[in-house]
């Protein structure tokens, strides 16, 4: 992402990054994109599951604007006992639902 933004720099064309992974992957990018000049906007998705085992050092405001991760490292606090619970229930079913598929088998868009 920072190879694209600074080329975007280049032309004066701000970045808006779209990240659909857990709140891991939500604090990294948010990380990346504090250091862009002309970031625009971050879209990203919640999920409250990944939440009770993920617990970032940032917060969101009703209005969906994002503190800036603070803390050492990533600036993510992971309960593995909570993981170790979920990973054993034998009843867990989070699947990743990814493209759909045509009756022919192709992907199609979500």
């Amino acid at each position: 992402m920072k190879k694209i933004a600074t080329l975007a720099e280049a032309y004066y064309t701000p970045l808006a990054p779209h990240c659909t992974q857990s709140y891991l992957g939500m604090t990294a990018s948010f990380h990346v994109t504090a250091s862009v000049p002309l970031f625009l906007i971050h879209e990203s998705y919640d999920n409250e599951l990944l939440g009770q085992i993920v617990r970032p050092h940032w917060t969101k405001d009703s209005d969906g604007y994002v503190s800036l991760p603070t803390g050492v490292g990533l600036c993510v606090d992971i309960d593995e006992q909570a993981l170790a619970r979920i990973a054993a229930d034998p009843d867990f079913q989070y699947h990743w639902r990814g493209p759909s598929r045509l009756s022919d088998g192709s992907v199609a868009d979500y």
